[in-house]
């Protein structure tokens, strides 16, 4: 395995690890009776409200400076964050940390994915990432609730230590890419350099960004590529499948006990995982990957009031499948900074959104009809039709 992918899949493990093993413990981290309900929330969705503000900037970062230094900066921020949440009690530090955290992970997945894309095995590799970035978020949720008893935080500890190996392996290579470039630049002035020396245009030579010039080929990305029907199965995917999810904790209260539905969560992950490593592995058209996904997410959805652990299961695998397919779509309109940071602000405005707008509906129409109508919804994309 070479350093640049080691440094990427440690990385993914760490970040998603430490962004949920926050969850399990947010009343705690809160403070009983201490916190306004405004301040609690924002342990929760400040995370996700930083990842959405910084996924397009940072992806336009990641274009004009290079994918790994941008990548760099978003393990930086994990680990700064995860110190702060580990040592500080107070609640605006908190609140303000995993704001932090989220602007970490705005910054490293559309570098990351851009790196990932442009390999040979970009596929595969894909799969192995999505595989542990599950992993990761399966493993934050488990250790969190299990360590509880040695502390609160031991678990956001342990995580920020990982964080911390692939913040030193990501010195050792920014260490090995300088000496190798002062050797290279030791030549040219010697005369043995080859006629593409270090004076070529390369990332990180000019920082200047063009607001207007992006935005301009965002639009075109959108109105010409297909990129939007990419983006729109995207929100649609994680949004009805975090519709559920968000919502089903109150409407399994009757029929489901608490481990039970962490049973059926956990399922989830599990499945995303094992599905990711077979997308990733086979031979499939990526249009086929990413239709079957939709079909086994909306199956889950319809199972979902009588069978939730085969459901969350499902929805698992359909979304791990879903995803390489789309990544894949997306690499090949564009595997820049940009075109990732525009697919997983699509994710994240899915997850963000979607549930919010789809609960508004829960009072008036009830969970089973809101259930029912996002899964044929989500269904209706099948028929899109890719390029």
């Amino acid at each position: 395995m070479n350093s640049k992918k080691l440094i990427l899949y440690s990385s993914v493990f760490a970040i998603q690890g430490l962004s949920n093993a926050a969850i399990p413990v947010l009343p705690e981290l809160a403070g009983e009776g201490n916190a306004s309900p405004a301040v609690s929330s924002l342990l929760y969705s400040g995370y996700f409200i930083g990842a959405l503000l910084t996924l397009l900037p940072f992806g336009i970062l990641a274009d004009r400076i290079g994918n790994l230094k941008v990548a760099g900066l978003g393990i930086t921020l994990t680990v700064i964050s995860g110190l702060f949440i580990s040592f500080s009690d107070n609640l605006w530090i908190l609140g303000i940390s995993r704001f932090v955290e989220g602007l970490g992970c705005g910054a490293f997945f559309p570098a990351a994915f851009s790196m990932l894309a442009e390999w040979k095995d970009s596929k595969r590799s894909l799969g192995e990432f999505n595989f542990l970035l599950n992993a990761g978020l399966a493993a934050g949720v488990f250790f969190s609730g299990m360590l509880a008893e040695l502390g609160i935080k031991t678990a956001i500890g342990i995580f920020t230590i990982l964080a911390g190996f692939s913040f030193t392996l990501l010195l050792i290579e920014a260490w090995t890419l300088i000496s190798s470039g002062s050797t290279g630049s030791k030549k040219k002035k010697s005369g043995t350099s080859n006629g593409k020396g270090a004076s070529g245009n390369q990332p990180g030579t000019s920082i200047t960004i063009e607001p207007a010039g992006y935005l301009k080929k965002a639009r075109k990305a959108f109105s010409e590529s297909g990129f939007w029907k990419i983006w729109g199965i995207s929100v649609l995917l994680y949004g009805t499948t975090g519709l559920l999810t968000s919502n089903y904790p109150e409407y399994s209260a009757d029929f489901l006990t608490k481990p039970e539905l962490g049973l059926a969560i956990s399922a989830s992950y599990i499945a995303a995982m094992l599905s990711s490593l077979a997308a990733g592995r086979t031979s499939v058209d990526y249009k086929n990957i990413i239709r079957t996904g939709i079909i086994l997410a909306a199956a889950g959805i319809l199972l979902s009031v009588k069978a939730p652990l085969l459901a969350f299961f499902l929805i698992g695998a359909g979304g791990g499948a879903a995803v390489i397919g789309l990544i894949t779509a997306v690499s090949r309109i564009s595997s820049s900074g940009l075109a990732m940071g525009l697919f997983n602000t699509g994710i994240y405005a899915g997850l963000g959104l979607v549930p919010v707008f789809g609960s508004l509906l829960i009072d008036p129409f009830g969970y089973e009809t809101v259930f029912l109508g996002s899964s044929l919804v989500l269904l209706m994309m099948l028929f899109i039709k890719f390029e």
